[in-house]
């Protein structure tokens, strides 16, 4: 990680990840769990992960501008704990930022206003109002994973009893009903029957 020199004593709000990733999580196995038909639940589990990865598209780009932009223009410490990422997650946020690729490679020890020249040359944009905006992106971004998460098992499950008596449906039928790719209902069923053998 580079090193800024002189860091700011700014300070960004930590939003309770655990909390938040339990609530979405429940909130999707409680109306997950009530649905007693496969087709129903592989229809809403995929509908699930749909809103869940257009949610985390839609705002994860933003959380990672507004990060790099607290770490490279105002040195802002605790910027992992804050996204409820670990380092090298937060390590690849960077990297990507300033590269391009996340597996890119950061400056070393430069000051404050090294570190800033260099962001500013690679076109890292400065974002004015990057702390006040980043707990919301990065709760959101964490609710939808969490969110995706507890949907997939159900997914899986439920796309595998629909291949089974007494349904016997094949893959494209089932990611026809789901709207999803038939490699995918193929990856669920692999899925779900390692689960089963566990």
């Amino acid at each position: 990680m580079p090193k800024a020199g002189t860091y700011s004593t700014r300070r960004i709000a930590v939003p309770d990840y655990d909390v938040i990733k339990r609530t979405a999580e429940q909130a999707v196995k409680d109306q997950l769990g009530a649905l007693a038909r496969p087709d129903d639940r592989v229809e809403r589990a995929a509908e699930i992960i749909r809103q869940a990865d257009a949610e985390i598209a839609l705002h994860v780009d933003d959380r990672n501008a507004a990060t790099a932009s607290l770490w490279f223009y105002e040195h802002t410490l605790g910027l992992a704990r804050a996204l409820g990422v670990n380092k090298n997650a937060y390590r690849e946020i960077l990297a990507k930022a300033l590269t391009g690729d996340p597996k890119g490679e950061l400056p070393g020890d430069l000051d404050a206003e090294g570190l800033a020249k260099v962001a500013t040359a690679a076109g890292v944009p400065r974002i004015e109002d990057a702390g006040d905006k980043l707990p919301e992106l990065a709760r959101i971004v964490a609710a939808a994973r969490a969110r995706r998460t507890a949907a997939v098992p159900f997914m899986q499950d439920a796309a595998l009893a629909l291949s089974e008596e007494p349904y016997s449906w094949d893959g494209e039928r089932i990611a026809a009903h789901a709207n999803v790719a038939v490699k995918l209902i193929w990856q669920h069923w692999a899925a779900a029957r390692r689960r089963r053998e566990h």
